[in-house]
C-alpha cells in the first residue's frame, strides 16, 4: 500500500492546536497567536480554514488568495458574497461599495459570516487600531488596547464598524500575516 504524507497543516491534531489558539484570540481580542510551529510550509490563513471549513461550510474568497491545491483539500463549497459563511480577502484592498456579506438573523446572529483578511504584519506597522470590549482588559488604559497592523486598508475597518452597528447582527474578523492571526468579534468595538 502506498503510504502519503500529509502534509502537517492537514493532521487533526495540529488543526485542534490551532482551533485551540483561535479560541484564546476570540475570548481575548487583541491577542496576537504565532502559529508557525503549526504550519509547516502552509500560511496562517491556510491554517485558520484548514480549521474552521469543510465540505458543509461556505467559502467566497474574493480575490482569488486560496491555491487550487489548498482548495482540494479544503472541500468547502464556493459561495456568493452574501450567503458564503468564510470569507477571505486580501487586507491591502479595500473592500468595494458592494461588499455586503451576510450579517445573521435576529434568531441566528451566529450566522454572520467570518472575514479573514490577510496582510503584510499582524502586532506592527502603520495602521492602529484601539480595541475595547468584552475580553479586553482596561486597567489603568484610557483608550483600551492598542493593535498595530501593516498592509490592511483602514476601508476594512471603517466597513467593519457600519457591519456591526446593529448587534448583534454583524461580522467576525479574523486577521492573518504569513503565521500570526488576532480576532476581532463583532462584540469588540474599534475607537
Amino acid at each position: 500500500m502506498l503510504q502519503v504524507d500529509l502534509p502537517l497543516i492537514w493532521q487533526d491534531e495540529i488543526q485542534q492546536q490551532i482551533f485551540r489558539q483561535l479560541l484564546s484570540c476570540t475570548s481575548l481580542p487583541g491577542t496576537i497567536a504565532d502559529l508557525s510551529i503549526h504550519l509547516g510550509k502552509s500560511t496562517a490563513l491556510i491554517g485558520v480554514l484548514a480549521t474552521f471549513l469543510d465540505n458543509t461550510v461556505t467559502l467566497h474568497d474574493i480575490d482569488g488568495l486560496v491555491r487550487d491545491s489548498d482548495r482540494r483539500f479544503l472541500s468547502s463549497p464556493n459561495a456568493p458574497l452574501s450567503e458564503a459563511r468564510f470569507i477571505v480577502a486580501d487586507a491591502a484592498i479595500p473592500p468595494t461599495p458592494d461588499f455586503n456579506p451576510n450579517l445573521g438573523t435576529l434568531d441566528s446572529p451566529e450566522f454572520g459570516a467570518t472575514v479573514i483578511l490577510a496582510g503584510q504584519q499582524v502586532g506592527s506597522g502603520e495602521l492602529n487600531l484601539n480595541l475595547t470590549g468584552p475580553g479586553i482588559p482596561t486597567q489603568g488604559r484610557k483608550q483600551g488596547l492598542k493593535m498595530s497592523l501593516m498592509g490592511f486598508h483602514q476601508d476594512w475597518f471603517v466597513r467593519r464598524q457600519e457591519l456591526v452597528s446593529n448587534f448583534p447582527l454583524g461580522i467576525d474578523l479574523i486577521l492573518v500575516d504569513a503565521v500570526r492571526v488576532t480576532v476581532i468579534p463583532r462584540t469588540t468595538q474599534l475607537i
